[in-house]
């Protein structure tokens, strides 16, 4: 999956991580493997509890306190500002390095709430230039006048007006807009988007798309989205990681995860998208619910809810089979020797009627 003109910024490798709870450890991530490229947007998806926020929860030095990290490696790669690059394990970093280096300054979070991420007893002006302050040393007078420029760059009419009040006089979409300028004020290199939409009504979630991609675009950064809307992902994404019961188990390109998806939860999670030409009169969910983690997974953690589950995957863990360069899937319906399954009619009536529409 290596490729030479890309330039790592995180590489995620082996992960895994336990919750200790009153009722036993939670093996909350089993292995996980993540790759981002510089100025590429990559979209993590799954069901609630399947450890997509965790997972970058640990690359930000932001876990709970209950929380083990069994394995694994989070590397990151930036350039310091005499452009020599450096590499870190963020997993090896002290909580203080992190705040101190990392968090804000090279990657910075947008979470889904926007209520939650900001403090509602300090102006909204404060809370842009406190990181500026913090990590830069700015002088006031400059942080100011940036964080004027920055509530223009993401949308916000009356800047200065803007800059006294307190969150909660702000809509919804204004706090998300908000949050956004504070993550851009130290200009990181890597964006991470937490259900940066999900609080909000869809003609807002469109223009916050918008506004994070057109970010993007100026400022040459990459992004990792964190959603369960398959939706969100189809506009923003380039690279796709199918993520389930703490796992990944699928991984490609934006058209191989929408027009030639291998795993039967993807087929599942393509399914369950509201599509206006369907047939049927119900939308579709997937079957059962996800496995309870406090026990131990045998085989394929999703043969339970898989109506093509074949006998070796109560028995033994798929490995990623590989489709294409930049196409994996952990399925044991890729191997040789399994029967040859094709994805539900429905699904690929759907996605014949997406290739017209794309084309």
């Amino acid at each position: 999956m290596e490729n030479t003109n890309r330039e790592h910024v995180l590489s995620i490798r082996d992960l895994s991580i336990t919750f200790k709870t009153g009722a036993g450890p939670v093996n909350a991530i089993r292995g996980v493997n993540i790759d981002l490229y510089k100025g590429e947007t990559l979209a993590v998806v799954g069901e609630s509890g399947s450890g997509k926020s965790v997972t970058f929860k640990a690359a930000m030095g932001i876990l709970a306190s209950n929380s083990i990290v069994n394995s694994g490696s989070i590397t990151y790669t930036y350039h310091h500002n005499d452009g020599s690059p450096a590499t870190v394990d963020l997993l090896k970093m002290k909580t203080k390095e992190i705040r101190r280096h990392i968090n804000g300054k090279r990657i910075a979070m947008i979470f889904q709430d926007p209520m939650t991420s900001l403090d509602p007893t300090m102006p909204i002006g404060k809370q842009i230039m406190e990181g500026m302050i913090w990590h830069y040393k700015t002088p006031k007078k400059e942080a100011w006048k940036k964080a004027v420029h920055l509530l223009e760059e993401v949308g916000i009419d009356e800047p200065e007006k803007r800059m006294r009040q307190y969150p909660h006089q702000l809509s919804g979409g204004m706090r998300q807009r908000v949050v956004i300028a504070i993550a851009l004020a130290c200009d990181p290199d890597l964006l991470i988007c937490d259900e940066p939409t999900t609080a909000l009504d869809v003609t807002i979630q469109a223009k916050i798309l918008e506004l994070i991609k057109r970010v993007q675009a100026e400022r040459g950064i990459s992004v990792i989205y964190i959603t369960h809307d398959l939706g969100v992902v189809a506009k923003v994404a380039d690279f796709v990681n199918v993520m389930y019961a703490g796992k990944i188990v699928e991984t490609g390109t934006i058209d191989e995860i929408f027009y030639d998806p291998r795993h039967p939860y993807t087929w599942g999670l393509l399914s369950a998208m509201p599509d206006l030409d369907t047939d049927d009169d119900r939308l579709y969910t997937i079957p059962g619910s996800p496995p309870n983690l406090l026990h131990p997974v045998t085989g394929d953690a999703f043969a339970p809810r898989n109506k093509y589950a074949l006998n070796i995957d109560e028995r033994l863990e798929p490995p990623m089979f590989k489709v294409s360069e930049t196409h994996y899937a952990a399925t044991w319906l890729l191997d040789e020797r399994a029967p040859k399954v094709e994805m539900p009619a429905e699904l690929r009536a759907r996605i014949q009627r997406m290739t017209k529409e794309a084309n």
